[in-house]
């Protein structure tokens, strides 16, 4: 296409350009403009990429194959009475967007929040990848060791599913 108009510019100049003499005609062979030269031919259709399919045979559950389910993580606040890997928690407390969760499995109150899951390495938002266990009882899981390392997804409504 460029081409073609670098071309066309070409012929205009020398057609129009010079000395006008209006006596003389041009010559015939100047007033014929070369054909346009043929367009460029379409780019052809690029190959799909393959697409790998998963394999009929169990594996672990990387956080790059776990689906976080639809509306998770819920809203940051507590949560009570939700299941946490199969058992009924009196209260949960999900802080930082849902990459941190406080479980409290006593429920004695004022209340101590016995058990953390938290997001460190996990890809999507409402899973997480780390647990820790308030061990030392000082109610401070920072200074608590990580005791199991998997893949939790975290639902719409608080509880803890491990996949």
């Amino acid at each position: 296409m460029l081409r073609a108009l670098l071309v066309m510019g070409v012929v205009s100049c020398i057609a129009c350009g010079g000395k006008k003499d209006e006596a003389k005609p041009a010559p015939a062979e100047s007033r014929v403009v070369p054909p346009a030269p043929a367009p460029a031919p379409p780019e052809p259709p690029r190959a799909p990429v393959p697409v790998e399919k998963p394999s009929a045979a169990p594996g672990p559950t990387t956080p790059e194959v776990a689906e976080a389910p639809a509306g998770n993580p819920p809203p940051d606040g507590k949560y009570e009475r939700v299941v946490v890997e199969g058992v009924t928690v009196p209260m949960v407390n999900i802080m930082n967007g849902g990459t941190v969760v406080l479980v409290d499995t006593d429920g004695k109150k004022p209340r101590t929040w016995e058990e953390q899951y938290k997001k460190k390495n996990a890809k999507l938002a409402g899973q997480l990848d780390i647990h820790k266990t308030n061990t030392n009882k000082n109610d401070k899981l920072d200074d608590d060791e990580i005791d199991r390392e998997g893949m939790w997804l975290i639902d719409s409504k608080g509880n803890i599913t491990k996949h």
